[in-house]
């Protein structure tokens, strides 16, 4: 979607590599990430969202448009968005529970691994991933189907975003 709009993409994960390439070493195997950064929810991921949440805020605040891409719209990000004034539409991906479940067992990481686990036993509620109140408008993209995601309606609601004057 941001590549379509030609604006910034923001993307928590690869917020959260970068931050484990700084503190990792080589070993015979490869890049060896600390422990740390192996821990779904753990500090390697608490730091990538405060610093996620941090570029997002200045970004807003400067009237730069972009996108950011995290499993989560914290409650955090909302208020630093909202604390720059920021016009906020939340795109809500849902799939089938198997879909979900069947994604995250094949993408292979650790952290991956632990939140399927989570997510069989049901400890990973779907409110989770709800979007938080507050913002201006939520689009729902369902993509338990193969394939790419149909991206009209979003490009719409931007659209509509954007013909609202503060």
């Amino acid at each position: 979607m941001a590549h379509r709009l030609g604006v910034p993409l923001l993307i928590r994960d690869e917020i959260k590599a970068g931050l484990g390439l700084s503190s990792a070493s080589v070993g015979t195997k490869g890049i060896q990430f600390t422990e740390d950064f192996h821990i779904a929810g753990g500090p390697v991921s608490a730091r990538a969202e405060a610093v996620m949440i941090d570029l997002a805020t200045k970004l807003a605040g400067a009237g730069v448009s972009f996108v950011v891409e995290s499993s989560v719209l914290s409650g955090q990000l909302l208020d630093g968005l909202r604390a720059a004034d920021a016009r906020v539409l939340a795109v809500h991906v849902v799939a089938d529970e198997a879909v979900i479940a069947q994604r995250l067992s094949s993408r292979g990481t650790a952290v991956d691994a632990q939140l399927a686990e989570l997510f069989r036993r049901g400890e990973m509620p779907a409110s989770l991933f709800e979007p938080p109140a507050g913002v201006d408008a939520v689009v729902k993209i369902d993509t338990s189907e193969a394939g790419p995601p149909a991206v009209e309606e979003v490009e719409a609601a931007v659209l509509a975003l954007l013909a609202v004057r503060r």
